[in-house]
């Protein structure tokens, strides 16, 4: 496992310890999305180095996501999971340095925000670009 792998993990697991499980998937989606949404900038400046970076950071959450999943106790639900991470982490690493590669970043930060809404109805966070209060 990578180092970056393993703090992706770790930061799952801190997260799990002090922040209800669901929740913390919502947290760690925020900033796989985030990070997507960094690199798009980055790659628009131009800034290929830093968009690399985000790339990665979101790839490395969404691999401990993945790697968190209990696919014997999550059944078709983790199952499904498994193909969104890899399929997203697959799209990401083939991104960088496709002539599209802003828009791509973009379509898939809105894939995630989606996912990421629907884990939010089963905590009291709010959809993104919602106000707190609109969520309770």
């Amino acid at each position: 496992m990578s180092v970056m792998m393993n703090q992706a993990i770790s930061a799952y697991r801190k997260a799990t310890t002090t922040v209800p499980p669901v929740k913390a998937v919502v947290l760690l989606y925020d900033e796989a999305i985030n990070a997507a949404q960094r690199a798009a900038e980055a790659t628009d400046e131009k800034l290929y180095d830093e968009a690399q970076t985000q790339m990665l950071r979101a790839v490395t959450i969404l691999r401990g996501l993945r790697q968190a999943l209990d696919m014997d106790a999550g059944g078709s639900v983790a199952k499904q999971l498994m193909g969104v991470y890899s399929s997203v982490i697959l799209a990401l690493t083939q991104t960088a340095g496709k002539p599209d590669a802003v828009e791509r970043y973009h379509r898939l930060a809105e894939g995630l925000t989606e996912l990421r809404d629907a884990w939010a109805t089963m905590t009291t966070l709010p959809a993104r670009g919602m106000p707190a209060e609109a969520a309770e």
